[in-house]
């Protein structure tokens, strides 16, 4: 089966960028981008970049420096989430360079998509079970010119114009961050393109793209992850279809809430958080159990079998403090991953 990715543009997308950038020394990443993309390689999305670098052409810096500048922002989404980019292109070429060399309308320089195409052919990608994220017109443009879902980063209720360079196309969906676009990726990421927008350079129109092949929907989101951790977790084979149901019940209830999201792995920490309340409630019964036999019958046998409880007691305790020892680390790991 093809694979799959989410195309993302870099600056003010992944990182902040107020111009051209081409020291990797002030490389920031925007807040939850490197979780953002964690969530995004844990549903097997291959991330790659694709943008436009018009600073090279302009002779404000080289190839090397945007390499450099790379290279850090790669870095830096490891240490922070190990966050993973499977591959970084980029276009230096620009119609009004100041250097001759990158004087050129380029068929990767964005609003064309020719970086995706590329990246289709390099990694074996479907390109109708694609996204494209980006925080221009132009990015849209790119994605929706071969298919992609896309994802306009902006104030949803004040949508930029159109670039001039770039042709109008609406986006599948606009929010504020990336962290909101990833949401949105694991919510529809199942889910087949319906009619996809068609980007139309403004240079020079491309011959219409034959129609795409019908594309299967892809197994639901919440199936994908509850059979990867059905087949790490040992569990009863009936349990599985019951957490599936439930997680799908829950996502149909917070379907258009942007914000929220259900996954399997909390779901599970719910569980052995009751679990735990069971456990407790198990070693309380079997103490009072111990605490409760017969004072009048004082022989052996009342002694043996009130020790026994007390052990069965604090056999029940242990195990609760060991579960609630793997949720509480579980929760920890998440705030900070």
């Amino acid at each position: 089966m093809a694979e799959r990715a989410v195309f993302l543009d870099r600056d003010n997308t992944i990182i902040a960028n107020d111009g051209y950038l081409g020291d990797p020394s002030k490389v920031k990443l925007l807040p939850g981008a490197a979780a953002a993309l964690t969530s995004l390689r844990r549903l097997d999305y291959r991330i790659i970049v694709v943008s436009n670098q018009s600073g090279v052409a302009r002779g404000l810096f080289d190839e090397a420096a945007v390499e450099a500048v790379n290279a850090e922002m790669v870095r830096q989404l490891r240490e922070q989430a190990g966050a993973n980019i499977d591959a970084s292109y980029y276009c230096p070429f620009h119609p009004q360079a100041v250097i001759p060399e990158y004087r050129m309308e380029h068929e990767w320089r964005k609003p064309k998509p020719g970086m995706l195409k590329a990246a289709a052919e390099a990694f074996g990608l479907e390109l109708t079970r694609c996204w494209m994220i980006g925080d221009m017109p132009r990015d849209i443009a790119a994605g929706a010119a071969v298919g992609c879902r896309t994802i306009l980063l902006t104030d949803p209720e004040a949508l930029p114009q159109p670039q001039e360079s770039s042709p109008a196309v609406t986006p599948n969906f606009v929010v504020r961050t990336l962290a909101d676009a990833a949401r949105i990726i694991v919510r529809e990421g199942g889910s087949t393109v319906k009619n996809p927008s068609t980007a139309v350079s403004t240079d020079s129109p491309p011959a219409a793209p034959a129609p795409p092949e019908p594309v299967l929907a892809d197994t639901a989101i919440a199936e994908s992850i509850a059979a990867k951790i059905a087949a790490a977790i040992p569990r009863p084979e009936p349990v599985r279809p019951v957490l599936e149901e439930m997680l799908q019940q829950l996502r149909h209830i917070n379907r258009h809430n942007n914000m929220s999201d259900f996954s399997l792995s909390l779901l599970l920490a719910t569980i052995g958080q009751v679990i735990v309340l069971a456990l407790l409630a198990v070693a309380a019964w079997d103490a009072l159990k111990a605490a409760g036999m017969a004072s009048a019958n004082l022989g052996q046998s009342w002694w043996y079998f009130r020790i026994e409880e007390q052990v069965k007691s604090i056999e029940w305790f242990l195990a609760a403090i060991v579960l609630q020892g793997i949720v509480i680390a579980f929760h920890l790991h998440k705030k900070n991953a």
